[in-house]
């Protein structure tokens, strides 16, 4: 019953997104259902106050910064476990997400341990292509370890879990890609996911993060995928 659950909307913010924040936080104010807390690891954003103020409407708890993007998640992930949470959902803190994203998530981990949602992608000139990963995967497909070997769909603004699947976390401070490192290990733990394109997380496109995410020849390539 998902009035029972203590659910956590996880990110970090910094000051080079400060023009990104308000699309994020509207869109959790926006969310169909509201019975979550945000939990935020801030590193360096100048103006914390504010934020809590101007979205009253929002459970925020704000964390203090480690000494690097991964301790920050670190942090974020295991004061959510501490704190006993039993949903954690993700989400970068320059996309947003449909208004269904936290009430889809809490449905679907009723029967799975991961869930992990479609993306829109979008530029500073607006969306240019939906449901991109169903491009390539049909809705309620589920996800074992085969197919995170060589290739990802989870980010960390795309996926939500039942939080008793995680023990308390260390990453190497050298990864790369902390979602895939994350994710192929619950995987291969044996957790299944289930892949939803019913609700989406408008994913920032920004010079920097193409990671793969566009058709070659009609093919469509996810993260890392050889």
């Amino acid at each position: 019953d998902s009035m029972n659950k203590k659910i956590a909307f996880f990110s970090t913010i910094f000051l080079e997104n400060k023009k990104y924040i308000p699309g994020f936080f509207n869109s959790l104010v926006d969310q169909t259902y509201s019975l979550f807390d945000v939990v935020i690891v801030n590193d360096g954003y100048d103006e914390q106050e504010q934020l809590i103020e101007q979205y009253s409407s929002l459970n925020i708890v704000i964390l203090e910064a480690g000494k690097n993007p991964i301790e920050n998640r670190e942090k974020g992930i295991n004061y959510c476990i501490e704190q006993g949470y039993d949903i954690l959902i993700f989400g970068d803190s320059d996309d947003y997400f449909s208004r269904n994203r936290v009430e889809k998530s809490i449905e679907l981990l009723s029967k799975y341990s991961i869930v992990v949602n479609d993306l829109n992608l979008f530029d500073g000139s607006g969306v240019y292509e939906c449901n991109y990963i169903s491009n390539r995967l049909s809705n309620y497909t589920e996800i074992n370890y085969d197919f995170i070997e060589n290739k990802n769909i989870f980010g960390l603004s795309n996926t939500a879990l039942n939080i008793n699947i995680l023990g308390l976390v260390k990453f190497n401070k050298e990864i790369i890609a902390l979602d895939w490192v994350l994710y192929k290990n619950l995987l291969k733990n044996g957790n299944t996911a289930i892949f939803t394109n019913e609700t989406t997380t408008y994913y920032r496109q920004h010079d920097k993060n193409l990671l793969g995410l566009n058709s070659n020849n009609g093919d469509y390539l996810l993260w890392w995928e050889k």
